[in-house]
């Protein structure tokens, strides 16, 4: 019988933040496909290792020629569900050959930190995607929690927002989460319009309430 290949959330970044059935998860791999961050952290020895990179196509052909003989987790950062490669894995492959493990997202740890509900926030991510219809999404949610990354920084994001009519909303800064030098900032589109800070490995969270 084929191994099933277990796609495993591992937290917003601290180890402090995995779950037990993850780490289970990960240790009785004989392979780990992640990215290479996940990978530094959480691979042990004789572990094989397949760093994840743009190509999925490539990454899926290499699950598919071991998962029958070895046992594969596929490692993806904060839960299966948000912006991961789990959704690629369950839109090209046998969903019977799949085992999702959930973990904390960083959108879940911002509004902790928050002490906000989410159940009614748009969540986006700004990773290599285009801003078109950004501004009309903003405008049309209550709360909106955006991941940014490359070419989307939060400065980039505000001054687009700003130049396409959106009001100088109030917004939070959630960087480095889970992290010892964890920062949350409470401030504005157009603060963050003007600041140098490029704001690394951050979550944006605006605020239209009405």
């Amino acid at each position: 019988m084929e191994n099933k290949i277990k796609v495993v959330g591992t937290g917003p970044g601290s180890g402090r933040y995995i779950t037990p059935i993850a780490l289970e998860a990960i240790a009785g791999a004989d392979i780990l496909v992640g990215g290479q961050r996940l990978l530094d952290v959480f691979a042990g020895e004789g572990q094989i290792q397949f760093p994840l990179g743009r190509d999925l196509q490539q990454a899926l052909a290499f699950i598919n020629e071991h998962r029958e003989n070895k046992r594969v987790a596929v490692l993806v950062s904060g839960d299966t569900g948000i912006y991961s490669f789990a959704d690629y894995l369950s839109r090209h492959m046998d969903n019977d050959f799949l085992e999702f493990i959930p973990g904390i997202s960083s959108v879940q740890l911002m509004f902790a930190r928050l002490k906000k509900s989410w159940h009614d926030a748009l969540i986006l991510s700004m990773h290599g995607r285009k801003a078109d219809g950004l501004a009309e999404q903003i405008k049309d949610a209550a709360v909106t929690a955006i991941l940014t990354g490359e070419p989307w920084t939060p400065r980039k994001i505000a001054q687009y927002l700003l130049e396409n009519n959106i009001d100088d909303l109030e917004t939070a800064m959630g960087q480095n989460l889970s992290y010892d030098d964890e920062r949350i900032i409470f401030t504005s589109l157009q603060k963050i319009a003007e600041d140098d800070n490029n704001y690394d490995n951050s979550i944006m969270v605006i605020f239209n309430e009405r």
